[in-house]
């Protein structure tokens, strides 16, 4: 729809976005936060401190893992060095990893969506752990694309890893809807355009709420 102002110029009405791409973190939005999780189980079955294996998981080191800059068994020897006497750093993999719950009512969103939208996972990861969540819930079935730190040497919050999200959905940031846990992840992408969603577990209503507002279709013609 067009309107004349009368005096000769004419202008074009805004038009309304169509949403083409959903964009999906992987831990905190498709899966519990395992960090969190896995400390706080290493605490209560072993007497581990928090901040220890805390420590292991935000750690330099553990970036450049993500980054896939150094190898697993590099990262978990260097941790090993580093931990108290009796504590086990093969015990803290498998409880990191085993900490990445699936959110099943985000999953359900997912199937959902898949007919309607393109569908990518964007994550800063490792590939190990990728491979043994999808071994163990057979998730990335549902994804048209999937995006991974250590596939390119980044992570977030860098905008060069937000501008391989952008390559890969293939569309204008505009007409992506990404959704994370973390605002400083988002924080990038929405400077650039994207529309954005903070997902925190158990609210999936209000996740639903916020697509719906954006114009993502959630029901069924």
């Amino acid at each position: 729809m067009e309107r004349s102002h009368g005096r000769g110029e004419v202008t074009a009405q805004p038009q309304k976005v169509v949403v083409k791409a959903i964009v999906v973190d992987l831990g905190g939005v498709l899966f519990a936060e395992g960090s969190s999780e896995a400390a706080d189980v290493l605490s209560r079955r072993y007497g581990y401190d928090k901040n220890v294996v805390l420590g292991v998981f935000h750690s330099p080191e553990s970036i450049a893992l993500r980054k896939g800059l150094i190898s697993d068994e590099e990262f978990w020897c260097w941790a090993q060095r580093g931990l108290p006497e009796r504590y086990d750093a093969r015990t803290i993999q498998q409880a990191w990893y085993d900490g990445y719950l699936l959110d099943q009512d985000v999953l359900k969103l997912i199937r959902r969506l898949k007919s309607r939208y393109k569908l990518l996972v964007f994550s800063g990861n490792i590939k190990s752990r990728v491979d043994y969540l999808d071994g163990k819930y057979d998730f990335r079935k549902y994804f048209d694309q999937e995006i991974y730190s250590f596939e390119h040497g980044l992570n977030k919050p860098d905008k060069a890893f937000v501008d391989v999200m952008l390559e890969k959905a293939g569309c204008r940031p505009d007409e992506i809807v990404y959704i994370d846990d973390q605002i400083s992840s988002t924080a990038p992408a929405q400077a650039l355009g994207v529309n954005t969603v903070i997902y925190r577990r158990g609210e999936i209503q209000k996740l639903r709420e916020s697509l719906s507002r954006l114009g993502v279709e959630l029901h069924s013609h």
